[in-house]
């Protein structure tokens, strides 16, 4: 069992199930045309198993099971998204058919979502 605060652990379990969330929206909402080169009975099964892989990391940051690795993998995988996040904010929200006042505050939630789990990280070596 790892000794990391519970808002660490929260702030990255969240951090995770905002990501199921996104993966969905851009699966189930975005990406509508019929004009895709994979069809949806390839995609619709692809997307719900790698939502299951980042819900699987959402319930381990809860149950306490984080190591240094996971840690470190969150830290990027939150730093990425939040860049991504601030980036399509400001210069074009319609790529991702979201408001700009909803990408920016993802964006800086995902940035200190990095944060809190590099120190995550630090905490666990």
């Amino acid at each position: 069992m790892s000794d990391e605060a519970p808002a660490t652990r929260f702030t990255a379990a969240a951090a995770w199930i905002g990501l199921v969330f996104f993966l969905g929206w851009q699966e189930f909402y975005v990406e509508t045309r019929f004009e895709w080169p994979t069809p949806w009975w390839i995609r619709v099964p692809a997307v719900a198993m790698v939502g299951l892989i980042i819900l699987v990391f959402a319930l381990e940051c809860m149950m306490q099971e984080m190591t240094v690795r996971r840690w470190a993998t969150s830290a990027l995988v939150f730093a990425v998204f939040g860049v991504v996040f601030l980036a399509a904010g400001i210069f074009d929200p319609d790529t991702l058919r979201a408001s700009r006042w909803a990408l920016l505050p993802a964006g800086a939630f995902y940035i200190v979502a990095a944060g809190i789990s590099g120190i995550g990280a630090k905490e666990s070596l």
